[in-house]
């Protein structure tokens, strides 16, 4: 039976509806004037029987909690119960145990470990920190590291000729494949070492004879007496650049 179904929300027969001198007989308003105890009565005992039923526990409200998430009386204790059930046989329930239940020897062993967790995480932040600072080091230690290219070509007699290296070189070391970088009979060059802003010069010559320039190097044919001879028709020149 539901508590509902004995919620009395008015009397049937209410004496102030009753007109004041009413016209009824004496049994009949005797009947009257005891029906209103009597609904009250049958409330009261329906509600006293709904109460001590079976299933009253699963009519009474339960306000929820963190360890018993019910509604009603019945629920909750089906809840509790089989919190003791998984107890016994070695589960515990989800929610069950805070930090109140737990020994201070317990607790002081979690704090270690917190606190160990929170230092290696630390020391790991760090670590990783200092690789990529090396890292960053190498990367830019790679990235100066000089890299040698080396090749030959064959004069043509232009008077200024680009050899490309597909890069700019700090250093250009030219001389013949017999060998030969310097003329005694004309006193002439066919090579020399040329460095950033500074190329190979005759004295008296204008001209350079090797001279680095954007992405290669400059050789020449010509000069006083044709003294520069880097780029002299059917010689066959080796150098060696540094980028």
């Amino acid at each position: 039976m539901s508590f509902s179904q004995n919620k009395l929300l008015d009397f049937s027969n209410k004496i102030s509806s009753l007109p004041d001198e009413p016209a009824m007989q004496a049994s009949a308003l005797k009947a009257y004037f005891d029906s209103s105890p009597t609904e009250l009565q049958q409330a009261h005992n329906g509600l006293c029987d709904a109460l001590t039923a079976v299933t009253a526990a699963s009519s009474v409200g339960f306000q929820r909690t963190a360890g018993v998430p019910a509604d009603t009386v019945q629920s909750a204790v089906e809840h509790v119960q089989q919190q003791v059930s998984d107890a016994v046989m070695g589960n515990v329930p989800s929610g069950s145990i805070d930090n109140d239940k737990l020994s201070q020897e317990v607790r002081d062993h979690f704090t270690t470990i917190e606190n160990s967790v929170a230092s290696e995480a630390q020391a790991r932040k760090s670590a990783d920190s200092n690789l990529q600072s090396q890292i960053t080091a190498h990367n830019s230690q790679i990235s100066a590291k000089c890299e040698i290219l080396s090749g030959s070509y064959s004069g043509n007699g232009t008077e200024n000729r680009f050899i490309s290296l597909g890069r700019t070189p700090k250093a250009v070391l030219v001389m013949t494949n017999s060998g030969i970088m310097y003329l005694d009979n004309i006193q002439g060059t066919m090579g020399g070492l040329a460095v950033t802003n500074s190329p190979v010069v005759m004295q008296g010559v204008s001209q350079p004879a090797v001279k680095i320039v954007t992405n290669g190097f400059q050789v020449t044919y010509g000069g006083q007496y044709n003294c520069l001879q880097t780029n002299a028709s059917g010689e066959v020149y080796n150098y060696i650049a540094f980028c």
